[in-house]
């Protein structure tokens, strides 16, 4: 019998600030005695909170911040005419859709679509990476459009109430990542904490029969979509965004 993949415990070490003390206890993050270069932790440093890795992984320091730096600069020059924008339906709307990003990791994704006006449910199972997310946007105004939570997300959308369904479903199962070091990095965190990927077929079907409109899915170019009958795709430089209109959507041209 192969092993089981034990998930990497992550803590936070101190010293710690009252809100991220009231973040640990939120999203179930361990306060840690001391700092431990050995263990993944959380801590304070001058980029605000960083989620770190042991030394032996080579020490990668991973901060949010969506009001300052690169990835302000991506929120400020993002807009409705992109790939993500039209694969969620974005250009067509005067009014922004509701969105769940189902799969949301260090939430970036969702910050934009949040910056371009849609309110985004952001959902992550991995404690560490929910709160990370959630302090990042403790100031940030994105916090008014922007609600992060932990949890499973296939247990997470059949358990939602049908008023309280989302006109987009988003799903980004994890695959090699290209294009900055940064990028790189995120992923090499995300995928060691996260573990083996979920059953990325089952999630869509999940997200199917939940959303209102549509169900966006980002795959690497190369990759097959996850179910033959899409509706149509949206090809952006590096991704494409497979989109799965509902039965519900009044579309009848197949097209962003």
């Amino acid at each position: 019998m192969p092993p089981t993949w034990q998930r990497s415990e992550v803590t936070l070490a101190p010293p710690a600030r009252g809100e991220d003390l009231e973040l640990a206890a939120r999203f179930g993050v361990p306060v840690a005695a001391a700092r431990d270069t050995t263990s993944w932790q959380l801590f304070r440093s001058d980029d605000g909170l960083v989620l770190g890795s042991p030394l032996a992984m080579g020490a990668l320091r991973i901060a949010l911040d969506p009001d300052a730096g690169a990835f302000a600069r991506r929120l400020r020059t993002s807009r409705r005419d992109e790939p993500l924008s039209r694969a969620v339906g974005l250009p067509k709307r005067q009014v922004p859709p509701s969105v769940v990003d189902a799969t949301a990791g260090l939430c970036r994704d969702a910050m934009v679509l949040a910056h371009l006006g849609c309110r985004v449910v952001a959902l992550e199972r991995v404690p560490a990476l929910a709160m990370l997310a959630a302090a990042a946007l403790q100031r940030s105004p994105l916090a008014e459009r922007l609600h992060v939570e932990r949890a499973e997300a296939a247990a997470w959308l059949t358990a939602l109430a049908p008023a309280a369904a989302p006109d987009v479903v988003y799903l980004d199962p994890m695959f090699d990542a290209t294009g900055s070091a940064q990028v790189k990095k995120d992923m090499q965190a995300c995928r060691a904490l996260a573990g083996p990927a979920d059953d990325a077929a089952a999630l869509l079907r999940a997200a199917r029969l939940v959303a209102r409109q549509r169900v966006v899915v980002k795959r690497h170019p190369h990759l097959p979509p996850l179910a033959d009958d899409v509706s149509f795709r949206v090809e952006g430089t590096r991704v494409r965004f497979d989109v799965y209109l509902t039965e519900t959507s009044a579309a009848p041209s197949r097209s962003p």
